[in-house]
């Protein structure tokens, strides 16, 4: 499933969307589509131990511990 993360740049929210072809996501907060596309934890790989690696300071399983942006 092609689903990716954002933030829009207009309101601040951050949401996981569906984008199908050549779709242009809205915010479903302000309808906005000036959004950023960000790179989800789960793109990257998962949190060791099933928890939450960016609250633990641990990293994740992936990356060796620490070196991942979208895990810290």
């Amino acid at each position: 499933m092609p689903l990716f993360d954002f933030k829009c740049r207009q309101c601040g929210h951050e949401f996981e969307t569906l984008v199908m072809g050549s779709a242009k996501p809205a915010c479903p907060r302000c309808q906005s589509e000036d959004l950023e596309k960000l790179m989800s934890s789960y793109a990257c790989c998962r949190p060791k131990g099933g928890t939450d690696s960016s609250s633990s300071g641990a990293g994740c399983a992936g990356c060796a511990g620490g070196n991942c942006a979208s895990c810290h």
